[in-house]
């Protein structure tokens, strides 16, 4: 509830009840209240419940206003019970609050009462009158009265609730009536006359419905109506009997109920593919073929990850020493292998050991790069494949000049990776033009092939080389295999038609008509693909069901009795529920057992199972 200086708001939900209103209204503070109806609201379905909530704020000295927002039943009703109501969400104006006082003060003014009503209905010329009579006219008199006066009080209220009788809400204040008394009376049923009272003033002619009989004693000649009775009686007949021939030829009707059951067919067939033929040989399972193929150029950028070193190698010099075993000179080539500490290193130049003896300053270098090799002087050398007994030395000074450094080169696992993406996106977009080169031929899919062109693979840097960003191209050529289209579906359809005739699906008649549903799913495969033949794989299958002739049955059925036709509909097998026939109205199936020949008259219903 929104309360202002200068008026009330009252929000009413969908489930607030008319009591919970009225509430609202007596304990508003304002003298203006506002009744908003944001919502559907079952109160806004009758007037009845809206003259309510106006007479509570005319009893309580307040002046009422309704909001009631996109609800024309609303605003009707409204109208009706006399409130003043908007339609639009901003607040009344001050227009409406006047005009909502002025309709205040027109209700609560007192109404003087129609003089005319108070007139008495003239009174008739005096008849001798029956007792019963008499009553009769005397509540006559007092119902044109209630008349007269319903004219003024269209309503009554009493103990807070209003009424109106056979009348709209009235938009003003109604006359409050304290009490309203009904009296009932009982009348004698064995005094009822022949001819009913009416009120007075008014008199009902007499009719003597003897008058009409065309054979009254005394009329006169009546020969020439007798003498075309028997004329209209047999007239009649006919015309009844003309009715029902009519109607046992246009209103009986038959309905036939046929079930059709649909089986599942297969084939499995190899085509042999044929370039030089130009239409499907379906009983010799060959097909016309043709290859096409496509070449796209890729390139792109690719980063070097390899790592690769440059440096220089350690070298130094060593006095070698023949053992205490050796018994004739030992000659070393160049190149011979001397090693130390779990390192390597090679003779510069061929030398020979002495035996006994003592060879000094022979030269040697490591064999990788790296300042590892620097090694510190007197390190133990050994000769390889020499015992140490045989020949030993060691370094009077330290080896020195071995370093090594890092750098990025292109290496072949770069490439190969570069060459991959390429090749996919060229054989994307090859496969894509393939596929739409197809026009009349259908692509076989798993007859595409693309491999990357030999020697195509070109990089601006050789493998191995220093390198950071690295140009890289490449040629990719896409092949397919196309077949022919053209009466291919049909033939499929007329194979797997005859597959299910020859494996007798549908027992009963030979000749039977079959029909095979649209759906049909089916898969080309290339089974062989070499110089000498291509072979393409088939397999299909789909639904075959019977073909129904709605129009033979029924020219059958109209030559036919019921009995003999129901017979005829067993003969038929569409499926392994039997077709039935239901004659409608059935009362007259025993009076006319045959089959209606009239256009219509035998309806076929098909049922798919």
């Amino acid at each position: 509830m929104d309360e202002t200086k200068k008026n009330t708001k009252l929000v009413i939900g969908r489930e607030d009840e008319l009591t919970d209103i009225v509430s609202g209204i007596l304990e508003a503070p304002t003298e203006r209240v506002i009744l908003t109806f944001a919502e559907d609201s079952d109160l806004l379905i009758s007037p009845i419940n809206l003259s309510v909530l106006l007479e509570t704020a005319d009893d309580s000295e307040k002046t009422l206003v309704a909001q009631i927002i996109k609800n024309p039943t609303g605003l009707r009703n409204s109208s009706i019970a006399g409130l003043t109501t908007t339609d639009s969400p901003n607040n009344p104006t001050e227009d409406m609050w006047l005009e909502a006082e002025e309709k205040k003060v027109v209700r609560l003014s007192p109404k003087p009462k129609d003089k005319a009503v108070e007139k008495k209905a003239e009174e008739l010329p005096e008849s001798k009158e029956s007792s019963f009579e008499k009553k009769i006219n005397d509540a006559i008199q007092r119902s044109r009265d209630g008349i007269a006066t319903k004219a003024v009080e269209k309503s009554v209220q009493k103990e807070g609730v209003f009424l109106s009788l056979d009348e709209d809400l009235p938009t003003g204040e109604t006359e409050k009536v304290d009490d309203i008394e009904i009296k009932y009376e009982e009348f004698p049923q064995a005094d009822i006359p022949t001819q009913p009272v009416v009120k007075k003033g008014f008199k009902l002619p007499k009719i003597d419905l003897q008058n009409l009989w065309p054979f009254k004693k005394g009329l006169g000649n009546t020969s020439g109506i007798k003498k075309y009775l028997p004329i209209g009686i047999l007239s009649l007949v006919l015309v009844t009997i003309l009715a029902f021939v009519i109607y046992l030829q246009t209103g009986p009707f038959v309905k036939v109920s046929v079930y059709v059951e649909a089986k599942e067919v297969s084939i499995e067939k190899i085509f042999t593919g044929d370039e030089n033929i130009q239409a499907i040989d379906f009983e010799n399972l060959k097909i016309p073929i043709k290859v096409e193929s496509v070449e796209k150029d890729r390139s792109s950028t690719i980063k070097a990850t390899g790592k690769a070193y440059s440096g220089e190698k350690a070298a130094g010099k060593v006095t070698l020493t023949g053992g205490p075993s050796c018994t004739v000179a030992i000659s070393l080539p160049a190149g011979q292998l001397l090693l130390t500490s779990g390192k390597s290193f090679t003779l510069d130049s061929a030398t020979t050991v002495p035996c006994p003896g003592v060879a000094t300053d022979i030269s040697l270098h490591a064999r990788e790069i790296g300042a590892e090799y620097n090694i510190e002087s007197n390190n133990w050398f050994v000769v390889q494949g020499h015992l140490q007994t045989e020949v030993f030395g060691y370094n009077p000074s330290a080896f020195t000049g071995g370093s090594k450094q890092e750098y990025t080169v292109l290496s072949k696992s770069d490439v190969d990776t570069g060459v991959a993406t390429l090749t996919d996106e060229a054989e994307l977009e090859a496969e894509n033009e393939l596929r739409d080169a197809s026009g009349d031929w259908s692509i076989i899919e798993d007859s595409i092939t693309s491999e990357v062109v030999k020697d195509s693979t070109k990089t601006s840097v050789a493998v191995g080389a220093a390198g950071s960003d690295v140009d890289l191209s490449i040629k990719v050529k896409s092949s397919a295999t196309y077949y022919l289209t053209e009466g291919f579906d049909e033939g499929i359809a007329t194979l797997l038609t005859n597959e299910a005739q020859e494996k007798n699906l549908f027992e009963g008649d030979d000749n039977l008509d079959l029909g095979l549903n649209e759906n049909i799913e089916k898969t080309i495969s290339v089974v062989e693909d070499s110089k000498k033949a291509v072979k393409i794989k088939l397999v299909a299958k789909g639904n075959v069901s019977p073909k129904v002739d709605k129009e033979k049955i029924v020219n059958t059925l109209k030559e036919m009795k019921w009995e003999e036709g129901l017979e005829y509909l067993q003969t038929l097998h569409f499926s392994e529920k039997r077709i039935s026939a239901s004659f409608f109205p059935k009362n007259i199936l025993s009076k006319y057992p045959y089959f209606p020949k009239r256009h219509g008259g035998i309806i076929i219903e098909v049922h798919n199972i």
